[in-house]
């Protein structure tokens, strides 16, 4: 009997080679053993890995930062890439399970009001899962208004 491997989230299906390493006993007067290999495949179940993103911060002031953390729910085997929605990217790397970035959010003008930045996950790449799912949900931070004061005056 050969026990297998336990099931993980990783990939790694492979293939079992046995050989008759030594035959005796039966009482034959020319016991031959076949030196062909017995072959089995052990295929692999799909498990899913969700990498998920938030913000620190629910809301920030003009100018402020916001730390993005990609997280997952097993640790990668190998560095993962995550492609944020506005370009940036962060890495887990190999044996972690979360990385982080941070985001500076428009400096104060005297124009511009309060806005929200909602923030997705574009891409990911590496781990080695078997089947890394994104999780959809934008991390969403409120960004305030600082109000500035513009003098205007008149002269004649």
């Amino acid at each position: 009997m050969f026990n297998t491997p336990a099931n993980d989230v990783y990939n790694n299906g492979s293939t079992v080679s046995t050989t008759i390493a030594k035959t005796e006993g039966g009482n034959f007067e020319n016991l031959v053993t076949d030196p062909k290999a017995a072959e089995t495949a052990i295929t692999d179940s799909i498990d899913n890995t969700t990498v998920s993103l938030s913000a620190d911060k629910a809301s920030v002031v003009e100018g402020g930062d916001i730390t993005y953390t990609a997280t997952l729910t097993n640790k990668a085997q190998t560095d993962v890439t995550v492609t944020l929605s506005n370009g940036q990217t962060i890495t887990i790397k190999a044996g972690e399970t979360v990385g982080s970035t941070v985001f500076n959010t428009p400096a104060n003008d005297v124009y511009n009001n309060g806005s929200t930045v909602s923030t997705t996950i574009a891409k990911t790449e590496g781990g080695n899962f078997e089947n890394l799912v994104t999780d959809p949900k934008a991390a969403e931070t409120a960004i305030t208004d600082s109000i500035d004061n513009t003098t205007v005056s008149l002269s004649a």
